[in-house]
């Protein structure tokens, strides 16, 4: 097995091929990991110091860790505004790939420390121990609730939740009823336009800011929603009540999965709760779709856990050299 590392931007946008070709081939792959976010993401807020460490054997490229280098350290490419992070390790990548990866990227960047923030239970970075010279300290992260999915919604969630989503769509009916519609990629931008307007209007609700009154939020979406879409991974849906946009939730899949990433509800239509709307409907819709499991991701907000979610605890790891 041999490792290099990308540290130039240029070698790093002819890359993106092949770290589409990675991604495919490894089973545990979320779309946090997918060039269709990853690069968005480095258009965006990327440095012009990329540490992308690359492992290949004969038969090819099994393994990939993507850094960057920020002022005195080293950072996951993602950090921010994506949930779960890791490096990617094909099923016939070397045991010892990944110390390899992260010794290499280390001994590249030239740098005292490296944050790994955001590791999600079952992340190969979770475990890979860190290279000779260096100590390594761990801290807890954000609570991450999981529900698991099973054959219909009555045994998925509980009957109090089941209770509270009859009494929405009764609602509902009695203002009109409610239509779903699936974001396809003529009506992309309008839905995120839309997502953008309903989520503004809920946080100055509140005498607040969310995350989308960012402009580069905002670009970060504008640039990877397509790209998801067009690699089957984004699924945006809202819900429309009186012909008018009563919310919208943006969520990602993947082949077992599905993580709800940002909602976005007309204050106005509260008593209707949209969210417990587009939350109902889209599990029903992946459960349909034979998905294992609902994330609803960072956060320990108390409606996660009224549909049963369950904490699944994300962990960060600093490495310093000594």
């Amino acid at each position: 097995m041999k490792v290099h590392v990308i540290t130039q931007d240029d070698d790093l946008a002819s890359f993106w091929p092949e770290w589409d070709r990675i991604w495919a081939r490894v089973p545990g792959a979320t779309p946090f990991q997918s060039p269709a976010w990853m690069r968005a993401w480095w258009q965006v807020f990327g440095s012009p110091h990329p540490i992308v460490a690359i492992a290949t054997t004969s038969s090819g490229a099994c393994g990939l860790l993507p850094l960057y280098r920020y002022q005195d350290k080293l950072l996951p490419m993602g950090v921010g505004i994506t949930d779960y992070l890791d490096l990617l390790l094909t099923p016939d990548a070397p045991p010892e790939a990944a110390a390899a990866l992260l010794a290499a990227a280390l001994q590249a960047s030239r740098v005292t420390r490296c944050d790994l923030p955001d590791l999600p239970v079952g992340a190969a970075l979770r475990l890979t121990p860190p290279p000779a010279g260096w100590a390594d300290d761990t801290w807890s992260g954000a609570p991450c609730p999981e529900l698991t999915l099973r054959e219909t919604l009555a045994l998925t969630v509980p009957k109090s939740m089941l209770r509270d989503l009859r009494q929405a769509r009764h609602r509902a009916e009695r203002a009109g009823g409610a239509r779903y519609v699936t974001a396809d990629r003529a009506t992309l931008p309008h839905w995120l336009d839309t997502l953008a307007t309903l989520h503004g209007a809920r946080w100055e609700g509140r005498g607040e800011t969310g995350v989308l009154a960012d402009p580069a939020v905002r670009r970060f979406h504008a640039l990877a929603a397509p790209a998801l879409l067009e690699a089957g991974l984004l699924r945006l849906v809202a819900v429309e009540l009186d012909g008018r946009p009563a919310g919208v939730v943006l969520a990602l899949r993947d082949r077992e999965r599905l993580y709800f990433y940002l909602g976005a509800f007309d204050p106005a239509r509260r008593y209707e709760s949209p969210g417990t709307l587009l939350i109902g409907h889209m599990l029903e819709q992946a459960i349909d779709e034979r998905l294992t499991a609902a994330h609803f991701l960072r956060g320990g907000e108390a409606y996660k856990y009224r549909w049963g979610a369950i904490d699944r605890h994300s962990i960060g790891r600093s490495l310093v050299r000594r």
